[in-house]
Parts: C-alpha cells; sequence; structure tokens
C-alpha cells in the first residue's frame, strides 16, 4: 500500500520529539539545548503562519475602468498589512482575463478557463504598506474581468505556509473604435419622417398626454384600463406627437454567408467599430438610437438588444453592449431580423450593418420595405450590393482602412447591379 506522506506539521513534531528524545537518552546538555531551540523554531513558525493573512488588504485602483481602442490603462496596487506580525513572504496570484495586454506584466497561464494570472512577491514589515502598479495597453473592445486572488504566505523560516483564495472582482469596458461617418444623407422627408411636433403621424409612447374614449382605429395595446374600469367604457391613452426620428441599428455579426462556418475575427471587429460610429453619428443628430444583434453579450445567452431612448446615457449603454458581444451569431440573421423588427414601432427606420449580403437578406428587406417599414441597408462586403428598389444602400468595402467610415450610395444606373424581382 502507497504510504501517506507527512504534512509540515506532523513533520515539524516528529523532528522535534526525536531530538528531545535523543538529547534525554544521551544525556547531552547541548544537544539537550538544541533539540529545544529546533522545537522552539517549529512552534513560532507554525503559530506564525497562522496569523499570516490576517488584516491584511490588497486593493486595485484602476485610472480608468471604461476606454476606448488605443488608450493605456493604469492599474496602481496596493499591499498593505495591518497587524504587528510581519509578512516576510507573500505571493498574491491575481486572476484577469487572458485577453488583457499588459505593457510592463507577463501574465501565466492558468488551470481557469479564460484566465491567467500575473504572479506579484512582495515582504511587509507591521503595519506597512507597499505600492506598485502596471499598464494595460487597450488593443482590442471587451468586457474584460479581474476575477480573483489566490494568497500565499508563511513563517520566515521557510517551514509552513497558509494559502487563501479570496473573490476580489474588477471589471473594465474597452469601448470599439469610433470613427466619423461620412457619405451618408438622412433625407428625413423619406426615410425617417418629418420632425415637426405638430405633425402626429408618430407618437412617443414615453409620454403621454391624456385619455379620451377608445375609438374603432386606436391600437387595443394602448387601452387605459383603471379609466375603463372607473368609468365603465373603454378608454385609450393619448400620446405626445414623435418630435425626434426613431433609429434602430440591427448587426450581423456573421461574416461568412452561414453563421456557422466560423468567425472572421478582423471583419467582426469592423462590423463592431461601424456600429459603434454609426451609433455616435446618430447621437450626434438628436435622433433616438437602439441596436439589435443576432450575437450574445458577455456570460449569457441572450442577444444583444438596447431599445431606443432618449436618455443622456444611452451612447454609453449603446457602447458597453457593443464592447461585451461575442463573435457567436444565435442564428440565422435573416430570421432575427425578420422576427425581432415585429417589436419596433411602426416609425421607426431599419438601418442593417452586414457584410454578407444573401438572396435570403434582400428578401427580408424588400419584405419589409412592402410592409411599409422605412429600410436601410450598410453594406461592408467587398462588392457593391444590389440595387433595391425603395431601399436606402449605402456601401463600404469592408477591407478599407481609412481614418473615417465613407459610405458610397447604391444608386440606379448602368453600372449598379439590379436585383432580380422578389417574391414575398
Amino acid at each position: 500500500m502507497p504510504q501517506q506522506k507527512l504534512t509540515p506539521k506532523e513533520r515539524a513534531i516528529v523532528i522535534s520529539v526525536g531530538l528531545l528524545i535523543a538529547g534525554y537518552w544521551l544525556h547531552s546538555a547541548p544537544f539537550l539545548f538544541f533539540a529545544i531551540i529546533v522545537a522552539t523554531i517549529h512552534l513560532v513558525a507554525w503559530q506564525w503562519q497562522k496569523f499570516a493573512l490576517r488584516h491584511f488588504e490588497y486593493r486595485r485602483e484602476f485610472s480608468e475602468k471604461r476606454a476606448f481602442v488605443g488608450e493605456t490603462i493604469t492599474v496602481n496596487l496596493s499591499f498593505t498589512n495591518r497587524k504587528w506580525l510581519p509578512m516576510p513572504r507573500l505571493r498574491v496570484d491575481d486572476y484577469v482575463s487572458t485577453e488583457l495586454i499588459f505593457t510592463d506584466a507577463k501574465p501565466e497561464g492558468s488551470h481557469i478557463p479564460g484566465l491567467s494570472f500575473i504572479r506579484q512577491h512582495v515582504a511587509l514589515s507591521w503595519y506597512e504598506r507597499v505600492s506598485r502598479q502596471y499598464h494595460i495597453d487597450c488593443r482590442r473592445r471587451g468586457l474584460y474581468r479581474f476575477a480573483q486572488l489566490r494568497l500565499e504566505a508563511g513563517d520566515p523560516f521557510g517551514l509552513f505556509t497558509i494559502t487563501e483564495e479570496r473573490r476580489q472582482e474588477d471589471r473594465i469596458i474597452i469601448y470599439p473604435e469610433v470613427r466619423p461617418v461620412t457619405g451618408l444623407d438622412f433625407p428625413t422627408k423619406e426615410l425617417l419622417g418629418e420632425q415637426l411636433s405638430r405633425r402626429r403621424m408618430f407618437e412617443d409612447p414615453i409620454y403621454m398626454r391624456g385619455v379620451r374614449p377608445y375609438q374603432p382605429e386606436d391600437d387595443l395595446r394602448h387601452v387605459h384600463w383603471k379609466n375603463t374600469a372607473r368609468t365603465d367604457t373603454l378608454q385609450t391613452k393619448v400620446f405626445e406627437p414623435s418630435t425626434a426620428p426613431n433609429v434602430m441599428l440591427f448587426i450581423n455579426i456573421s461574416t461568412y454567408a452561414k453563421h456557422w462556418e466560423g468567425v472572421d475575427n478582423e471583419m467582426l471587429e469592423r462590423l463592431v467599430s461601424v456600429a459603434a460610429s454609426m451609433c455616435a453619428y446618430a447621437v450626434e443628430r438628436r435622433l433616438m438610437v437602439g441596436l439589435s444583434a443576432n450575437g450574445t453579450v458577455f456570460r449569457s445567452d441572450q442577444p444583444l438588444r438596447v431599445l431606443p431612448s432618449r436618455s443622456p446615457q444611452q451612447l454609453t449603454h449603446l457602447l458597453e453592449a457593443l464592447a461585451s458581444i461575442n463573435g457567436i451569431a444565435s442564428g440565422s440573421f435573416e430570421s432575427y431580423l425578420l422576427n425581432d423588427s415585429r417589436r419596433l414601432s411602426w416609425g421607426a427606420t431599419i438601418v442593417v450593418i452586414t457584410a454578407v449580403i444573401s438572396p435570403e437578406l434582400e428578401t427580408v428587406l424588400v419584405r419589409l420595405q412592402q410592409a411599409g417599414r422605412k429600410v436601410m441597408l450598410l453594406s461592408l462586403a467587398e462588392t457593391p450590393p444590389h440595387w433595391l428598389r425603395g431601399i436606402l444602400t449605402f456601401h463600404m468595402p469592408g477591407r478599407a482602412v481609412a481614418e473615417s467610415y465613407h459610405f458610397t450610395p447604391v444608386v440606379l444606373g448602368e453600372d449598379a447591379p439590379i436585383a432580380p424581382e422578389k417574391t414575398v
């Protein structure tokens, strides 16, 4: 049978007792004195390691927890010993997301998927604080974690060691790259509707003006049930007329014709950057903009969806959502677009951003346009898309490199490819 190894505590007891017995049996005062010293050292070391990690604090402070691609984040670390007992041997393993890039630290691989660790060795005297720092190079957008700590300390003699794991989580967000958008034209009369508040073609469901008796052409979703119960007659809500256009961006994160064929990471990052730039472009023009994509967000199986809003923090919400999206498509973009567009108000403008133009997508766009929706297509494919009647279409080659995103309108002409008639 395999022999069990002695623990450090059991080994120290065996050695100390053995030396004491040998000294007593030999009747040697110097040897016995040496045995007492060894036993005392083992006893002190054992008690030392029991209190080594008590009242120890580890803190991270970030210069910024939100940054854009190309910026640098400074991480300040502090190690504080708040007790009279020194900490001559301390090792701190700080677990971070594997994708993070550091300029002056070298993370090591760990047994936890998606996490690596940065190892720090520190020696602290009583009531001492030590500070260190390193820098994060924000090269790629994403939502990153500083997940947990693994602490290891011991006595000054190196006889005993104590380990402890602490859950100490911080998150940083690196936003996608945002560039100026040029070449786009939003004709408000044809695409986004009149912005005059006197015209009540579209109403804002956020601001209710009052209640009136229900009429046959009213939407049943706007019935005011409390007033209906009180007056015993069907009542409906009256909303303020919409004064700001409502735009919903639909992003197709599939970079190949079939979403299960894989991911082109370069194209995916370009798609996300274009979407972020379009969000900033729309917010600057005081449009109510929302976002939807056929991909899931960080640590979730739910699709990305941010509804249009007038909130001053709307652009921040949109950029955070785009930063956290992964490259795994949840399904066919054509089916997703057709189903998710039903949730939008009738006056909303649908803007599709995609690097893949398929006949199925063209059919869905034509179907939405024929149903009365306002549809706009932004293509990042290598070749210009077909001209689709009634759909405002722009094109920008997916591999083009420039300081701004310049879109070229696709118009009916001699050189413009015309899509065949779609049967919907």
